[in-house]
């Protein structure tokens, strides 16, 4: 593809994309798909040999529930399967999709659900492998002086970037608050952390923020708006590990072996609390109390399956076209590919490894 065609690509990407995701509620199982091409035929959990070994991973990691994609690599799952990844992380999703669509990057881990239809528009169409939330966990919080809705109106409020999981957050909190996307401001300002820092020093009103992070934040005499984890009705897929279509028809195994490894760390990072807060406590650099208390906080969050239904991407299209039309040219069929999954699923890896399959 020419220079001029790829950019063209990247700009059509950021401008449809004004929206994110986030979630967790188990879904279904993903329907039946065509199994993976060269994928082993056993049934012992056996993965094939992946065809390309050494890849390249961005990931945006603010929060313990994007874990899964590191903690495979910290516990050497990557290496386990015969896959040499380089992961490289990001301050926000859309910077690691970004890298993901301009060709930096082989695959994207924990993005929201926003780059993979817009990109069905483009040159360069994604698509995800893997879901690993479902449904957002973030709560709105703001400064003392706004206490509701009436108070919100006129603020600035802080997200990652556009079509991040966190802007995704801040449309859905004010469709909760009965609020119109014209009534705040919104200001990229980076990840979680990075949001937290920016209402501390009084630059925001308000930010979207992992409930994990919930007592914190009310310590901070932070007032909490709006807790979008208790709305189920919000079936609102993030992105688990995310691949062009290009790299996955080339390379089917490759993505295969990925997304197994993904897999299996978040089955670990859901029943293993001991192994997963002692490499959070390596990677965030916090204590072990902190450590087990973040992890805790996720592990009802993430989604055990990872496996998906299209209506959720459909959801997420809809949300949205209120802000861009354009994206609702998309196919969301094309969105997401379960035969990875599925794939897993029929030749007994899911049970292998202990995780679920609804």
């Amino acid at each position: 593809m020419s220079a001029s065609r790829r950019l063209l690509s990247l700009t059509m990407v950021a401008s449809l994309a004004l929206a994110a995701c986030s979630a967790a509620a188990t879904p279904s199982p993903a329907p039946t798909a065509v199994p993976t091409a060269g994928a082993t035929k056993t049934t012992d959990g056996t993965l094939p040999k992946p065809e390309q070994t050494k890849v390249k991973l961005g990931t945006p990691i603010g929060e313990p529930s994007q874990f899964a994609v590191v903690l495979a690599d910290q516990l050497g799952l990557y290496k386990k399967y015969g896959i040499d990844v380089t992961i490289t992380k990001f301050n926000a999703g859309g910077d690691a999709t970004s890298a993901l669509l301009s060709g930096a990057v082989d695959f994207s881990g924990m993005n929201g659900s926003d780059f993979v239809l817009p990109s069905q528009l483009t040159d360069t169409p994604a698509e995800a492998a893997s879901v690993y939330k479902s449904r957002v966990f973030d709560g709105l919080f703001c400064q003392k002086d706004v206490k509701d809705a009436a108070g919100l109106k006129g603020k600035t409020v802080a997200i990652s970037t556009l079509g991040a999981t966190a802007h995704a957050s801040v449309l859905l909190a004010l469709k909760g608050l009965k609020l119109q996307e014209n009534d705040v401001t919104v200001v990229p300002v980076g990840n979680n952390s990075a949001r937290i820092a920016a209402m501390k020093a009084g630059s925001v009103a308000c930010a979207p923020v992992s409930m994990d992070q919930s007592k914190s934040m009310t310590d901070l005499g932070l007032n909490l708006l709006i807790d979008l984890s208790q709305d189920k009705t919000l079936v609102y897929p993030a992105v688990g590990l995310g691949v062009t279509a290009a790299f996955a028809k080339k390379n089917p195994n490759t993505t295969l072996v990925l997304a197994a490894a993904i897999l299996e760390a978040q089955t670990i990072l859901i029943n293993d609390l001991k192994t997963t807060a002692a490499e959070w406590a390596k990677f965030a650099q916090v204590d072990a109390a902190k450590a087990e208390t973040d992890v805790k906080a996720v592990q009802g969050q993430v989604n055990p399956t990872m496996l998906w239904e299209d209506s959720g991407f459909a959801f997420t299209q809809q949300i949205f076209s209120k802000a861009s039309p354009s994206v609702m040219m998309a196919d969301v069929k094309k969105a997401g590919d379960h035969s990875f999954l599925q794939t897993l699923v029929d030749i007994g890896f899911y049970k292998k490894i202990g995780a679920p399959t609804s």
